[in-house]
């Protein structure tokens, strides 16, 4: 892996954001450059202002100054989970030759299942096994197994033709001539839960500013994956308007607040705002709004569970990553409290690079490693 380097693309509901990286010593991972770039973003899976889409990623990519570093050459593009649908496929055919499984024929079963869920409107994205079977016994290693049948269940994560279509068009004026797609979600899963955990299965929420998604992962792929379009940036505009504050100060209120202490009557956040005045905002008033939000998150991802079908016991793991509520004070034990389920920080196994905030990044930087040619 040693002289690798690749260039990610996250496509995120207020920032765009691309990273450079390479492997560094010990498994560690050597940033070379991360930029990011405000722009309108996406809702319910559309870009709010398609128009500004290009120009925003010409900057992004200006800023790391990418054809005097050669960086055109190959480019991965992280789907978010708005712009993603998991589909399941199974797969049945006779072992030939000798009866042992080979990796021509995991391809071959591979390729029978993707034919199922083939279309004129999609393209595929990823696929992955969640297990197979031989003979029907499962397991996950199925090379040099003797049978006289192979069979699998496979996750297929595939995004609509014309949302390629439309990256394509710009990344192409950029110079980019080799493009892979990848899914943002399933990159952070396979990334944030640990590998002992994953043929148990792991659940994966991740709040991001104007969106949070719900995904389950079950050894390399995606059972299910859902989304709705609520995240932290809609608790700084309740927080606008509760106080009639600018953006920016609400922003700042809310790394103030602390919703996992009670506060008293008589408490107050002593905002200091951009212009230098100083805002006495009660702390009752201000842990309400947020609190209340959170609390609709929260109902929102129950929903997400109920139309998946998903059942949590007190076994299962529950991963919270994304800057909208793992920056908020008190907010992961909040959710975990509203879910009436555990929830941990899910962290990029990285030194220095541990931020829950961070890890939709790192995990995408780490899984195009891991897959560059």
């Amino acid at each position: 892996m040693r002289g690798k380097e690749v260039v990610v693309l996250e496509i995120g509901s207020s920032h765009l954001r691309v990273i450079v990286a390479k492997p560094g010593i010990n498994n560690t991972l050597f940033v070379k450059e991360l930029s990011s770039k405000v722009y309108d973003g996406y809702y319910q899976g559309e870009f709010v202002d398609e128009s500004k889409l290009a120009p925003s990623l010409y900057d992004v990519f200006d800023s790391i100054d990418y054809k005097r570093n050669k960086y055109y050459k190959k480019l991965f593009v992280a789907l978010p989970a708005e712009m993603t649908n998991v589909q399941l496929a199974t797969a049945s055919m006779s072992v030939e030759g000798l009866g042992r499984v080979t990796r021509s024929d995991l391809d071959s079963l591979s390729a029978q299942a993707l034919e199922k869920v083939k279309g004129v409107d999609v393209e595929i994205v990823s696929t992955s096994p969640l297990y197979y079977a031989v003979d029907d016994v499962k397991g996950s290693q199925p090379i040099g197994k003797k049978g006289r049948t192979l069979s699998g269940e496979f996750s297929i994560i595939t995004c609509p033709n014309k949302l390629i279509k439309t990256f394509n068009n710009v990344l192409a004026d950029l110079g980019f001539i080799n493009v892979e797609y990848i899914s943002e979600v399933l990159c952070s899963a396979l990334t944030v839960v640990p590998d002992e955990e994953k043929e148990e299965g792991a659940l994966v929420i991740d709040v991001g500013h104007l969106t949070t998604s719900v995904a389950y992962l079950k050894g390399c792929g995606l059972t299910n994956l859902t989304s709705f379009s609520i995240g932290g940036g809609h608790i700084t505009s309740d927080l606008c308007e509760a106080f009639d504050l600018s953006f920016e100060n609400a922003e700042n209120l809310k790394k103030q607040v602390v919703i996992s202490v009670e506060a008293e009557p008589l408490d107050y956040y002593d905002l200091v705002t951009v212009e230098g005045k100083i805002e006495r905002i009660p702390q009752q008033d201000a842990n309400k709004v947020v609190s209340y939000r959170l609390e609709t998150i929260a109902s929102a991802i129950n929903q997400c569970l109920m139309m998946q079908g998903i059942s949590l016991n007190n076994y299962v793991p529950i991963y919270l990553i994304g800057a909208g509520a793992t920056k908020i004070k008190g907010g992961k034990d909040f959710l975990s409290k509203c879910i009436s389920k555990n929830i941990v920080l899910g962290r990029a196994p990285f030194p220095g690079k541990d931020k829950p905030e961070d890890a939709v990044i790192y995990s995408l930087a780490d899984f195009a490693l891991k897959n560059c040619d």
